[in-house]
């Protein structure tokens, strides 16, 4: 993919790197064009030696080579304004092309995002808030700005301009307005207020789904028992027992339940504050009784329901999995052999499972595993 950067003066600049590194780590092909305020803040050589391209400046504009505004206008997947000043937004609203990252913005055909990055009370000037909510933005996060003041302003995080950029590329109109709810983690099931029984489910995959769903177009929702660093765009809900993770489906109603989280079999019973050693005696003996089985209490919903299941038994793998897809009323069931990749690891091999197919999905990264999973969801 060609991303082009724009970038015009603001501190918030040095997040334009770790944006760049990003997009570079994927191995994408990243060019720059810079305004001559935003070089008060940082050199072109800090930027050619991130992308190994020449950054666009007006003091470089070259019509004899394709160094200039319309070439890499013409060259771009997508052009992102990160930051995007107060200044800049309102002059792109209203046309004004009178610096090199304006005159791309009106020379482009590419899907264009800025990243706005404002003191709070430019930021919330009614023009600044007319020219956003008119053009294509992200929206700025909270807190304590360089001015020393304190509020929105903040340019988003490159983690999430990343993600939101990869949406606008690759978002498909079958995943418009379709609310799709990911699990992750492993449920957590107190025995009392400081012990509990989980498991070693790292909530890697769920968070890759997350992130392939959204990127695909779809409205988002994940639901963990770990901590995610996700954009603000994809809702988070937090939970610990399986109770939690099932009342919070059932408060979601999605359209497709992608339930990749890893649920405790059995739970002990609770007991209120913290059980002593002296009442325990030296061993503690837990009587466990079966946890609520999510996907087989939503057997009935109408939404697509897509399991997981993870298995250490090569030989009756498949069967097992095949079991499951029938008793609990699945569309599919996506079985992971944990003989290959265990709990935590970076990569994964799938088979997709439904009523009439097998699809196998070797072995690859989690996040190349989940836009194969998505295309397969799409296709029940």
């Amino acid at each position: 993919m060609n991303v082009l950067i724009g970038v015009s003066g603001s501190i918030a600049i040095y997040k334009t790197c770790e944006l760049i590194r990003l997009f570079v780590k994927r191995g994408d092909n990243v060019k720059v064009v810079m305004s001559k305020s935003a070089q008060k803040f940082i050199t072109p050589l800090t930027f050619e030696s991130l992308t190994r391209h020449k950054v666009l400046t007006q003091e470089n504009e070259d019509w004899s080579s394709d160094i200039n505004h319309i070439d890499y206008a013409k060259w771009a997947d997508i052009y992102i304004i990160a930051p995007a000043t107060a200044n800049t937004l309102n002059k792109a609203y209203r046309g004004i092309a009178d610096n090199l990252l304006l005159q791309i913005y009106l020379a482009t055909t590419a899907p264009i995002l800025f990243a706005p990055a404002a003191n709070t009370n430019m930021y919330l000037h009614p023009t600044t808030q007319e020219a956003i909510k008119n053009l294509n933005c992200i929206e700025a996060n909270s807190g304590l700005l360089a001015c020393g003041d304190e509020g929105i302003g903040k340019m988003a995080e490159p983690d999430e301009i990343y993600l939101r950029a990869l949406r606008e590329v690759n978002k498909e109109n079958f995943w418009k307005n379709k609310k799709v709810v990911v699990t992750a983690g492993g449920s957590i099931e107190k025995i009392d207020d400081v012990r509990y029984i989980s498991n070693f489910s790292s909530g890697k995959m769920g968070e890759a789904l997350a992130k392939a769903f959204y990127i695909k177009g779809a409205d988002v929702t994940l639901i963990s028992s770990k901590e995610h660093n996700l954009s603000k765009e994809i809702k988070q809900i937090k939970v610990k027992s399986a109770k939690d993770y099932l009342d919070a489906i059932l408060n979601e109603n999605p359209d497709y339940l992608i339930m990749a989280a890893a649920i405790v079999d059995y739970k002990p019973e609770y007991t209120p504050g913290k059980l002593k050693k002296e009442q325990i005696g030296e061993r503690m003996v837990l009587e466990l009784e079966q946890n609520i089985d999510i996907l087989k209490s939503l057997k009935d919903k109408k939404f697509k329901k897509i399991g997981f299941k993870a298995e250490r038994d090569e030989k009756n793998a498949l069967k097992y999995a095949k079991n499951t897809l029938i008793n609990k009323n699945l569309d599919a069931i996506c079985l992971n052999l944990l003989t290959k990749n265990d709990f935590g690891s970076e990569e994964n091999e799938i088979i997709f499972i439904t009523e009439n197919k097998e699809i196998k999905f070797p072995q690859e990264s989690k996040e190349k595993i989940s836009f194969k999973v998505v295309d397969a969801v799409k296709n029940l």
